[in-house]
């Protein structure tokens, strides 16, 4: 494995070819409060709960790619939360580094780390990986809804940041191009049916 230092920076691509929140349905348990429930920040529970990261929908099977070149630094098959799981550390390039440190965000080291969780299948192993390479596949693992089919995608600036959203950045902010369509054409419909 590599030492910290020796990442080079890399520039981003998505982690998914299609970039789509996920969407409950306005009939889920909880109704409204669960529109935003699949963003980053105090969005579940009424705002009584943290989401630390977003969730991009995409049918089990769908090629997840790594965000940058780094390294594989954890690789887990059967946890209780994440089911099957992939962690990325990597050195953002001089763009969104400077993004980042505008805001406070990117730790001293320099380094991020990214966390897939809830696949169905990984191809990685751990150690080097390029940008754009396929890392695994998409699935409903750990405690994810059966029902809704997604890639919990988050963004940390430790290893292990624990709960809450403490040590995590918005990936929102970040990867553009997320369409939020969905939930916004679901209110729109309700709305004028209410």
């Amino acid at each position: 494995m590599s030492s910290l230092g020796s990442l080079e920076e890399s520039p981003l691509c998505n982690p998914l070819m299609r970039m789509e929140i996920r969407f409950d349905g306005l009939q889920n348990v909880g109704g409204l409060r669960t529109v935003n429930g699949a963003r980053f920040g105090m969005v579940r529970n009424g705002g009584a709960r943290p989401h630390q990261g977003v969730d991009l929908y995409a049918q089990p099977g769908t090629k997840v790619f790594a965000v940058a070149s780094g390294e594989i630094v954890r690789i887990r098959h059967q946890d209780a939360s994440c089911g099957q799981d992939i962690l990325l550390r990597f050195r953002p390039d001089s763009r969104v580094a400077s993004f980042l440190k505008m805001s406070g965000s990117l730790p001293p080291d320099g380094t991020l780390y990214v966390l897939y969780a809830h696949l169905s299948s990984i191809s990685a192993r751990l150690g080097p990986v390029k940008r754009g390479e396929g890392i695994g596949a998409t699935g409903v693992s750990g405690n994810a809804d059966q029902r809704y089919p997604h890639l919990h995608f988050e963004i940390r600036k430790v290893k292990s940041p624990g709960l809450g959203l403490h040590n995590r950045l918005n990936p929102e902010l970040i990867f553009s191009g997320i369409d939020y369509s969905k939930p916004v054409e679901a209110l729109d419909r309700f709305s004028r049916t209410a």
